[in-house]
């Protein structure tokens, strides 16, 4: 699996940092998980081609994991050199379909295409893994709004873990047990945390409890920014810590 961290900042307006999202590269499709503000110039910033994604995973409805759902698909219906005609997967978690709904009753002829679209609604109390080209895919109960969730890839490498938005969570520890890589929110501090978000000592918390080899950490609120993040970290948890940027590439 190739992963590019795509977008790594938060709802605060920052030039270096989009807001939430992740590019999946396995088994010859693309992933994208979130489609926060500045997704799709950023993937393009990272050598991604927006036109390739063949699925769309959200986490959970705030738009700064959403806004930019609207842009791909209004820049693929009128953007694309070419006409798509091979499908497009869209899930998330329940109520995922009456979202979906409610912003195609907005923008539906300027984002509906020709082409076939797939949406899927995700049960956050049972998971029964979909098996996609080259990986399976599970996902569990976030705690931060109703309907979140983090997501899980298994593949013949090992497995990739992106949390989305959550405080601390058995359920998400447990989603990501043994897994290579933890891509995981930090948007607070420890002195001044966020509510219904994770600090370094919950992301380290999370990553010891799963076992994980490597822990990333993504949605960075400036206050946390300043570059003491691994140390931090590192207090409860003795694996690999990376800070994430954007277009950071990633192999598992």
């Amino acid at each position: 699996m190739e992963i590019t961290v795509v977008g790594s900042g938060t709802v605060v307006p920052r030039l270096g940092r989009r807001q939430s999202c992740v590019v999946v590269e396995a088994g010859g499709e693309t992933l994208v998980f979130d489609l926060g503000s500045g997704a799709v110039r950023g993937m393009m910033r990272a050598g991604l081609d927006p036109f390739a994604a063949d699925r769309i995973f959200f986490t959970h409805f705030h738009p700064d994991h959403t806004l930019d759902a609207v842009n791909l698909l209004f820049t693929i219906k009128y953007g694309a050199e070419g006409k798509r005609t091979r499908p497009l997967h869209v899930a998330g978690p329940e109520p995922f379909r009456r979202f979906w709904e409610s912003v195609l009753a907005v923008w539906g002829d300027t984002m509906s295409g020709d082409y076939p679209t797939h949406v899927s609604e995700l049960s956050r109390e049972t998971s029964a893994p979909l098996d996609l080209p080259g990986c399976s895919l599970s996902w569990a109960p976030t705690e931060h709004s109703p309907e979140s969730i983090a997501y899980r890839l298994d593949g013949p490498d090992g497995a990739f873990v992106y949390t989305g938005d959550t405080e601390y969570s058995e359920a998400v520890a447990e989603l990501a047990r043994g897994a290579h890589t933890l891509l995981t929110e930090c948007t607070g501090s420890d002195d001044d945390p966020l509510p219904r978000h994770l600090t370094p000592s919950g992301a380290a918390r999370i990553a010891r409890e799963a076992g994980v080899g490597r822990v990333v950490l993504t949605h960075l609120h400036p206050a946390v920014d300043d570059g003491s993040l691994p140390s931090k970290v590192r207090e409860w948890y003795d694996g690999e810590v990376v800070v994430a940027e954007d277009g950071l590439r990633l192999r598992v």
